[in-house]
């Protein structure tokens, strides 16, 4: 839907070193992976994207730091040892797991009016003030 092809996410991947035999359907299932967490996140994204009222650049940048987190450290280590061998998998939302990062989410963010369904939210100004 966002346009984010395994091509992109390879060439955003600056010094992102991909782990051997990952391939292009692997890739392709990360990122309809993170386009569907965005949009449980922020439902209203898909009608703001089709209306262009959302940085379309944003977007696509978004989705390719969540598929690049994963693809940085897919077995979501924090530390590995040499000698006599030792692991610490990082189970939070720091490294390896496809995730929407709060900073994320605020540049996605709608702008402007603050609205909860119909309701408008605000200082409300009628002529029966």
């Amino acid at each position: 839907m966002y346009e984010v092809t395994p091509q992109d996410i390879r060439d955003a991947a600056f010094g992102i070193e991909f782990p051997p035999g990952a391939t292009d359907k692997q890739i392709q299932r990360l990122i309809d992976k993170a386009e569907t967490r965005l949009n449980a996140k922020i439902p209203t994204l898909p009608a703001r994207w089709e209306a262009n009222i959302v940085d379309h650049e944003v977007v696509q940048g978004v989705i390719e730091d969540m598929v690049l987190r994963v693809v940085k450290n897919p077995r979501a280590l924090r530390s590995l040892g040499i000698d006599d061998f030792q692991a610490t998998v990082d189970n939070s939302t720091s490294t390896g797991l496809l995730y929407v990062s709060a900073e994320e989410l605020a540049l996605l963010a709608p702008r402007g009016r603050l609205q909860v369904g119909t309701i408008r939210l605000g200082t409300w100004r009628g002529r029966h003030a």
